[in-house]
């Protein structure tokens, strides 16, 4: 099925959609690696979160698809990665379970800084071909708490912020709203990830997770906002369609089970000459399953993927 492209008023701002995304994702390396080397930590880790919230705002589901397509297909720079996801669902999702402005800002910057004692390590564990060391699994056990001294010591007054980069791998269940959901993205864009010891897992295992990892009350109800607000396969993720070919998700619809998709791959496996745009609410268009990124052998062609999502918004 062919769409015809509609005049797009943000076609100008996404022709340099993944290098602004990209040099964010930089300078918010460069932060997190070294915070104390940076007098003004807060003021530019503020400015990082308003520039990533104006690009998530212009297009939240663009914003998806990139940030998932990076973090599920390398291992390299993880960290930085892995905060970036989950700062973009924490910032999606909180409003549906009717967290305040001021909540959504503190878990906001909580998502970015909730590793910040281990950033270096993180990237490390991510690249080595074994599992982590005594030394390195004590430093992961009480990261939590340095992360807050090190934000504390940084100049964070924010008690909200503190206390939820605190609390975040804290297993009780009457936690409040904003760190519990700062919990189940945690997980979900680590399950995603891959590791230089194992794939990322598929986004159907990974929401899964975050759904069942706590069986009771308002915990699990959080998992279930989570995958209703992205989808069960959102933006970014590759699927395989009813007729055998695979496609890589773009855009979220009205049914969190039936995004828009783009077909890369026939069914032989075979790399098409023009990615086709689906809508897979449609008979015979369904998703069969979703799939793990390295196990799909294709070189996406970003900027023309994210044109086709922008078609796709105007049907």
């Amino acid at each position: 099925m062919t769409f015809a492209a509609a005049p797009d008023p943000a076609y100008a701002l996404m022709r340099d959609w993944t290098q602004r995304w990209s040099d964010l994702e930089s300078d918010l390396a460069r932060l997190l690696l070294h915070p104390h080397a940076d007098s003004n930590f807060c003021t530019r880790l503020q400015t990082l979160q308003q520039q990533a919230h104006g690009l998530l705002q212009l297009d939240p589901d663009a914003s998806l698809y990139w940030l998932l397509q990076l973090a599920a297909s390398t291992s390299i720079g993880y960290s930085s990665s892995h905060a970036l996801v989950c700062w973009a669902l924490s910032r999606l999702v909180a409003p549906s379970l009717d967290c305040s402005p001021p909540q959504q800002l503190s878990l906001a910057h909580a998502a970015l800084t909730m590793n910040i004692a281990m950033t270096q390590l993180q990237n490390t564990l991510a690249e080595q071909p074994h599992e982590p060391s005594a030394e390195q699994r004590a430093a992961i056990e009480t990261h939590a708490a340095r992360s807050a001294q090190w934000l504390r010591e940084l100049g964070v007054t924010d008690a909200d912020w503190l206390h939820t980069v605190e609390l975040h791998h804290e297993p009780q269940d009457d936690l409040d709203t904003p760190t519990r959901l700062l919990q189940a993205v945690d997980r979900y864009a680590a399950q995603i990830s891959p590791r230089e010891t194992r794939a990322g897992r598929c986004v159907t295992d990974s929401g899964r997770q975050a759904v069942v990892a706590h069986s009771q009350g308002a915990v699990n109800a959080i998992g279930h906002a989570l995958l209703r607000t992205v989808g069960i396969c959102p933006p970014g993720s590759f699927v395989r369609l009813e007729d055998e070919s695979t496609a890589v998700v773009l855009r979220r619809t009205d049914r969190p089970d039936a995004p828009w998709v783009a077909r890369v791959l026939d069914a032989a496996g075979t790399t098409l000459a023009e990615p086709t745009l689906i809508d897979t609410r449609l008979d015979g268009c369904g998703i069969a399953a979703a799939l793990v990124t390295q196990t799909v052998r294709v070189r996406l062609n970003h900027a023309r993927l994210l044109h086709l999502s922008r078609i796709a918004l105007a049907h």
